[in-house]
């Protein structure tokens, strides 16, 4: 299978037991479920509660930079939610599930740069000669690639039709198809929230490298000494390889003009 299957389908299969209650949940109460946008009090309660948890893991994540926000992101209450507490809920919990993606796309990159695929890869459409990953993308058949939209969306219908929503009380990070018990202390579950909001800090960068320097061979000096394969085509337009027929109308309509 190819790079993005990969990363689509290893995301929804993270260590969700990472997220219940923690030590760190327990130095700010989770937001108010009963937060109302008349009760004002209420409001900058849960408020101040989220803003408090917000530093709390932010200092355990890295204690040198501590809690850094240049953007002011979390004041962005008009653009993002309806409260400082919701725009926290929505930034913490965007955060967690791109870094998952990240973790998932870059061991897959790794692997597949290598010529390590699935057995089945054939059947997808990918050649075993292609090694660039993102070229792998290109040679699924477009089905296949319709199939992974559709299971990332209905995962994120059952995530944001949720009862309790992740910007109205919900352990931000936590997906009801993934929910497990475990006997683990809430000191060991805040230690592995940690650990995983780290490892997907770095997993984003890695993975950008990687598509930077496919597609600017020289972008990232240090992988200079890794053996990618340049990528000619348009990483950013995954779906650019599957519309001749509209490009070609394109063209012909162009021409006519």
């Amino acid at each position: 299978m190819k790079l993005i299957a990969a990363t689509t389908l290893l995301s929804l299969l993270p260590a969700m037991e990472a997220f219940a209650p923690s030590s760190v949940s327990k130095q700010a109460t989770k937001l108010s479920s009963s937060t109302s946008a008349e009760d004002t009090s209420s409001d900058d309660t849960s408020s101040d509660k989220a803003m408090d948890e917000l530093i709390a893991i932010a200092k355990a994540a890295n204690p040198i930079v501590k809690y850094y926000d240049p953007l002011n992101l979390v004041n962005q209450e008009n653009m993002i939610g309806g409260n400082k507490a919701q725009t926290i809920g929505w930034l913490r919990h965007a955060e967690i599930k791109h870094g998952r993606v990240a973790m998932a796309a870059f061991v897959g990159y790794c692997l597949q740069a290598n010529g390590n695929v699935f057995s089945f890869a054939s059947e997808l459409g990918i050649n075993s000669d292609v090694v660039s990953p993102e070229a792998q993308w290109d040679a699924m058949d477009t089905s296949w690639k319709y199939y992974i939209l559709l299971l990332v969306g209905i995962s994120e219908l059952i995530d944001e039709g949720d009862d309790v929503h992740y910007m109205n009380g919900r352990e931000p990070g936590r997906h009801r198809l993934f929910q497990q018990n475990t006997k683990k202390t809430p000191e060991k579950l805040a230690d592995g929230r940690i650990k995983e909001l780290n490892n997907g800090r770095l997993a984003m960068l890695g993975i950008m490298g990687f598509v930077s320097h496919s597609s600017i061979p020289g972008s990232v000096p240090l992988l200079g000494l890794t053996k990618l394969v340049p990528y000619e085509g348009n990483f950013w337009a995954p779906f650019q390889a599957d519309f001749s027929l509209l490009e070609a109308a394109s063209t012909a309509a162009t021409a006519a003009s």
